[in-house]
């Protein structure tokens, strides 16, 4: 019997179609299987594609939105370090939150999470409105910033955790490892820390900036919803609740596990700022200071969280040798580029061994939550414990060799494997050796503490603000009765010859026969004086007795010890007056008594770290608002690493504002206790810089010697530029370009 598929009349006769059985071949049969394998396995690489895709943008935004928000805020709140702080503490806060909702909610929302991705869009453009504020008050900048980027730093921060959750739980994350896209995250991170500082910041301003921020994360939430599509759980086979569970109840994670997780989160974060701080205060506050150590610290995230991640095996044989080469290069200290690159390399390696050792140590993907919760708090710990813990507790940088033993211990706690045995019984030797080792790194530790201590430092102090030393030298021919100076980091902020005779006389930077001694003398008393930076209070030697001056000090320490270590100001024949507080926001609050100043001095560029909103159009005005009509703005812009004339000339170019520049001194023509001076001063009248054109100074103008500089505004700071110029000024000075 068959079956009849069809009946056909053609008009004349009936007939009918039986259809039989298609006979299929082996190699139909494989091909199809073939075929169908191939789009399989294409339409997981798109998955995946689409999902790294997100979590790199994601990474992308958040780092990118860190400085972008700084550089927002500096124009209201300043450049004060409480401020940088205050971000800094309040984006970790931020991140443990938006891990804490992936641990608590993204499981159970699934899909819903997309509609927390519309939420940022109310902020956006970042913008940012407040009042200027010179003292700056932590509950004032929580609010602004919990106003205008709680909401996108929370719903960014949880992308890599989301987007592991939903690997995790589809069909294509049964065969497939989550971890490695935490290595996408931190590249994300990586590019946009570099692209800001060497790209986005010089090229455009902050609202072309924000727009594109804006932009980039509209693009974002496009790429969350593919990604959702492409692994929604009802695509086929995933991972029921009842098998997450069975999971979790045989990977259980215990207090033991995450007091390990925490340390080996906690000092890598902890040792990243020590390193920071112990090369800007040695060797100056550069961007490539912080850029580099962050970028180190992120690298090994990359390194160690790749489908073949883990500890490098040379580093689970040398790590001890690894901490103790570090160790050495403290003690020898950053007075060499060699160094330098060793404490970099050091602190590269040391973070392969502890993200690796945290990696080997990951848990099976039903705890990542508990994972990376454990890992944003150890970080936020490691942070806060340099940054607001260490200045009080150590007058030094004591805390680099404390981390260095405390990760000893730890590397040694958390994972046997680092021992590898060369023969049987060498894990109790090699045990042995790391507890010698340790044991001599403690000890060395002790003495060096007790020996800096012995130095002939007068006295030091730590806050906030960096490390300041007073220090005395011997007398010498020319200078009885010795020299004290006032050290920050290794900076140079003031100095005093200790001669009772010769204590009223300035030095330094100040000395007479100088630029900044120039703009004094050639400016008729009575005089109404405003200094930005205050120092050791030199410029109090230069007041007469009918004239008034006003320092405005960023650090409300800096006063105290002026006046305990210094003569300047209470030797000065007039009161002084130290308002303390940002220079450009304490002046632009200022009464009408502070206005018509007949000399303005901006005296805060010595430093390595350059306060750039004093130096923008805007800042400029504010200074041109307390001038008095033929009064003088004088920049002292005397650094190791900047070249600002060339700002300063194009940015008062724009407020029609005449300029000359002074010749510094050789060093030849200097004596022991000075300094020579860079200066630029500023004027509404060409004739009140006559006087100083008298005395050797140049106009700014074609034949000034600088190069073209872009203007700064509070929207457009390219700090590489000056920095490049004076890389360039120098490879000329030894002939090495033209």
């Amino acid at each position: 019997m068959h079956k009849v598929d069809a009946i056909i009349f053609n008009g004349r006769s009936l007939s009918y179609v039986i259809l039989e059985p298609p006979v299929i071949s082996g190699v139909q049969v494989f091909l199809m299987g073939k075929t169908t394998a191939t789009a399989g396995a294409s339409g997981q690489r798109l998955a995946m594609i689409v999902l790294t895709s997100m979590v790199f943008s994601g990474a992308l935004l958040l780092f990118g939105m860190e400085p972008l928000v700084g550089r927002l805020l500096t124009p209201y709140f300043g450049g004060a370090a409480h401020v940088w702080l205050t971000c800094l503490m309040f984006y970790q806060a931020m991140l443990l939150i938006g891990y804490l909702y992936a641990h608590l909610c993204a499981k159970k929302m699934g899909g819903w999470h997309l509609l927390l991705l519309a939420l940022p869009l109310i902020n956006l453009p970042l913008n940012i409105n407040a009042q200027p504020d010179a003292h700056a008050p932590l509950l004032n900048i929580l609010g602004i910033l919990f106003m205008h980027v709680a909401l996108p730093f929370i719903v960014l921060s949880t992308t890599a955790v989301v987007a592991q959750l939903w690997l995790y739980r589809s069909s294509i994350g049964e065969h497939r490892e989550p971890y490695p896209l935490y290595a996408a995250s931190n590249a994300g991170s990586l590019i946009a820390l570099l692209g800001y500082t060497f790209i986005a910041e010089p090229l455009v301003g902050l609202r072309i900036q924000s727009l594109a921020w804006a932009g980039t994360y509209v693009v974002y939430t496009i790429i969350c919803v593919a990604a959702w599509f492409q692994l929604r759980p009802d695509k086929g086979p995933h991972i029921q609740s009842s098998d997450v569970a069975s999971e979790i109840g045989k990977d259980k994670v215990t207090p033991l596990i995450y007091t390990r997780w925490l340390l080996l989160s906690s000092l890598p974060s902890a040792f990243l700022l020590a390193v920071t701080n112990f090369i800007a205060l040695e060797v100056g506050s550069f961007p490539l200071t912080w850029v580099l150590p962050l970028a180190l610290y992120l690298g090994s995230f990359i390194v160690t969280f790749s489908n073949r991640g883990g500890v490098p095996k040379f580093l689970k044989i040398l790590w001890p040798e690894i901490l103790l080469i570090t160790f050495i290069l403290y003690l020898w200290g950053p007075s060499h580029w060699f160094a330098i690159i060793g404490h970099l390399s050091a602190f590269f390696m040391i973070c392969l061994v502890a993200h690796g050792t945290l990696y080997e140590r990951r848990p099976s993907p039903g705890h990542l939550t508990n994972f990376y919760l454990a890992i944003a708090l150890g970080g936020w710990i490691g942070g806060a414990f340099i940054s607001l813990i260490a200045p009080y507790m150590f007058k030094g940088l004591f805390e680099y060799p404390l981390l260095l033993l405390l990760l000893g211990c730890s590397f040694w706690w958390c994972s046997e494997r680092l021992f590898v045995p060369y023969r049987p019984g060498a894990p109790i030797l090699a045990a042995g050796g790391r507890i010698l080792i340790m044991a001599i790194m403690l000890a060395v530790i002790g003495v060096e503490s007790w020996t800096s201590w012995q130095e002939p430092i007068k006295f030091r102090y730590r806050n906030f603000y960096g490390t300041y030393r007073i220090k005395d030298e011997p007398s010498v021919e020319g200078m009885p009765g010795g020299l004290r100076k006032l050290l920050h980091g290794r900076t140079l902020h003031g100095a005093q010859l200790l001669d009772p005779d010769m204590r009223q006389t300035p030095i330094s930077y100040f000395y007479l026969g100088g630029g900044i001694a120039d703009v004094y003398q050639t400016t008729n008393t009575p005089r109404k004086i405003a200094v930005l930076g205050l120092g050791s209070g030199a410029v109090a030697a230069y007041a007469k007795d009918i004239d008034r001056i006003t320092y405005y000090e960023i650090d409300p320490d800096n006063e105290k010890i002026a006046r305990q270590w210094f003569t300047y100001l209470d030797d000065c024949k007039v009161k002084v007056r130290v308002i303390v507080g940002d220079g450009r926001l304490s002046m632009q609050k200022s009464d009408g008594a502070d206005h018509d100043y007949d000399i303005i001095h901006m005296d805060a560029f010595t430093g390595d770290g350059i306060p750039t909103h004093l130096l923008t159009r805007e800042a400029m005005e504010i200074y041109l608002s307390r001038l008095a009509q033929d009064g003088v703005i004088l920049f002292h812009v005397s650094n190791r690493y900047y070249e600002l004339r060339p700002v300063i000339k194009s940015t008062s170019a724009q407020l029609n504002l005449y300029g000359a520049i002074n010749i510094p001194a050789t060093r030849d023509k200097l004596k022991h206790y000075q300094n020579a001076s860079w200066c630029v001063a500023l004027a509404r009248n060409p004739a009140r810089l006559q006087p100083l054109v008298n005395r050797g100074w140049v106009r700014l103008g074609k034949d000034d010697g600088l190069n073209g500089s872009a203007s700064w505004t509070d929207d457009y700071i390219n700090i590489l530029a000056p920095l490049g110029e004076n890389i360039r000024y120098h490879l000329a000075q030894y002939n090495i370009i033209r």
